[in-house]
C-alpha cells in the first residue's frame, strides 16, 4: 500500500482532504500534517512514496520542504499545490517538484495525479534504475544555456527564436514542456510544441526558470567513456527534425518533433544518476557491436527508453510523447499500431542511426522494423524517407 503524505498549514483544508479521500483508505495509506517540519518527521520515521504539499506555509514553505525531501528520499514523487506565485518562485519549485498543481484543485484532479504516480511507482525492472528516473534535474549544455540567457536578456526576441535555442538542449526543452503542461498554467489540452510552451510561460517565467541553478544543471555530467552530452543533443535534434519532416501535414507533427527530440532523455538521467552503469553498458555495446538498448534489456530488464518515458510521465508531459519515447525501439509494443508519433519516432531514430553507420562506412542490419512498416501500410515510403535522412 502506497504511503501518501499531505502537507498544508490550513487544518480545515486538511480535514476536508481527509474526508474527501476517505473512500481511498483501502488503496492508500494517508498521513496529514500541518507544516514542513512535521512532514520531515514523518519521512524520518518511515517510507513515504508521494508527498503533496502546499507552497505558501509559515516557516518551511513547500519549495524548501520538497528540496529536503529530494535529499532524504530522492525517488519520492513530489507534488506542490500553488496559487498565484511570482516567476522566481515558480522557477524555484520547478527545480524540486515533479508536478505543480493549481490551488485550489478539485479532489478528482489531485486523486488522478496520485493514481498515475502510483502506476509509475509500480513499473517493473531494475529498481535502482527506475528510482534514478524520478530525478528532478537533467544536465544542460553550457553553450545552449548561455545563448538562452543572452536571448532572454535582450529586449527584442520572439517565441520562435527562444524555441530554436531550446530545441538544441534536451534538458531545457523537457523542463519547459513540463512546466507548460502543469495544471498551474491552466491549460486543458496538452502542449507539445516548444513555441507554444514559450508563449504560454512568458519570458519572465522562462528567465526565472533558467536562473534557478538547480533546474538547468549545466556542469553535472561526469566524464563517461563513450558518452558525449553534445553528441546526444546533436543527434536528438536530428531525429526530432526528421520526425517533424516525416509527419508533415499530420496534426501530431509537434508531438513527433518533441518525441524525436526527447527519445534519449533516459541517457541523460543515467549520465547524472548512474554514470558507472552507463559507461558499462556503452562499452559492452561497442565491444559486442549491438545497440545499447539490447544490452540494457538483456542485463537489467529495462532500457533508457523506458527510463526516459518514466521521467516524462512523472513530469506530466503529453501521453503521445511518453508513449513514443517508451516504444521507439520496439514499436510493436504500442497498443494500437498506426502511423503516429510512435511510428515516426521509431522511423526517424532508425534512419538517423543508419545514416550515421553509413557515414562511418559500417555495414549492418537496419534498425527499422520492416514488419511494423508493413503492418501500418507505409513500407513503400521507406526509400523516400531514406533520401530525406541523407539530407540532414
Amino acid at each position: 500500500m502506497r504511503h501518501i503524505l499531505f502537507v498544508d498549514d490550513d487544518r480545515d483544508l486538511l480535514d476536508g482532504l481527509r474526508d474527501a479521500l476517505r473512500p481511498r483508505r483501502h488503496e492508500w495509506r494517508m498521513t496529514f500534517v500541518d507544516g514542513g517540519e512535521a512532514a520531515i518527521d514523518v519521512f524520518e520515521r518511515g517510507p513515504v512514496d508521494i508527498v503533496v504539499s502546499d507552497l505558501r506555509m509559515p516557516g518551511m514553505d513547500g519549495g524548501a520542504l520538497l528540496a529536503r525531501v529530494a535529499q532524504i528520499k530522492p525517488d519520492a514523487v513530489r507534488i506542490v499545490l500553488s496559487g498565484h506565485a511570482e516567476p522566481e518562485t515558480i522557477g524555484r519549485i520547478a527545480a524540486v517538484a515533479h508536478r505543480i498543481l493549481l490551488k485550489p484543485s478539485s479532489i478528482d484532479v489531485i486523486a488522478r495525479v496520485i493514481e498515475r504516480s502510483c502506476v509509475l511507482l509500480d513499473v517493473t525492472g531494475d529498481v535502482r534504475l527506475i528510482q534514478a528516473a524520478r530525478t528532478s534535474e537533467l544536465p544542460s549544455a553550457p553553450t545552449a544555456y548561455f545563448e538562452l540567457m543572452e536571448l532572454l536578456g535582450s529586449g527584442d526576441v520572439n517565441a520562435a527564436q527562444i524555441a530554436a535555442v531550446l530545441e538544441r538542449d534536451i534538458a531545457m526543452s523537457v523542463k519547459v514542456l513540463q512546466l507548460a503542461n502543469s495544471a498551474y498554467f491552466g491549460r486543458r489540452h496538452p502542449v507539445s510544441g516548444l513555441r507554444d510552451a514559450v508563449t504560454l510561460l512568458g519570458h519572465e517565467t522562462l528567465r526565472a526558470l533558467a536562473l534557478s541553478a538547480e533546474v538547468f544543471q549545466k556542469f553535472r555530467v561526469p566524464a563517461i567513456a563513450g558518452f558525449s552530452l553534445e553528441g546526444v543533443q546533436h543527434r536528438s535534434l536530428q531525429v526530432g527534425r526528421l520526425a517533424h519532416t516525416l509527419s508533415k501535414g499530420h496534426p501530431d507533427a509537434d508531438d513527433a518533433f518533441a518525441a524525436g527530440l526527447l527519445l534519449n532523455v533516459g541517457l541523460l538521467v543515467l549520465a547524472v544518476r548512474e554514470p558507472e552503469y552507463l559507461a558499462e553498458v556503452l562499452l559492452a555495446a561497442k565491444d559486442e557491436g549491438r545497440p545499447v538498448h539490447e544490452i540494457e534489456r538483456e542485463r537489467h530488464g529495462i532500457t533508457h527508453a523506458e527510463i526516459g518515458a518514466h521521467l516524462l510521465a512523472l513530469w506530466g508531459l503529453p501521453h503521445t510523447i511518453v508513449e513514443a519515447v517508451a516504444h521507439h525501439h520496439d514499436p510493436l509494443r504500442s497498443p494500437v499500431p498506426a502511423f503516429d508519433a510512435v511510428a515516426v519516432a521509431h522511423i526517424a531514430d532508425a534512419l538517423v542511426a543508419d545514416s550515421e553507420a553509413g557515414a562511418r562506412h559500417e555495414t549492418g542490419i537496419s534498425r527499422i522494423d520492416l514488419d511494423y512498416l508493413e503492418r501500418i501500410d507505409v513500407a513503400d515510403r521507406l526509400p523516400e524517407w531514406q533520401r530525406l535522412a541523407l539530407m540532414l
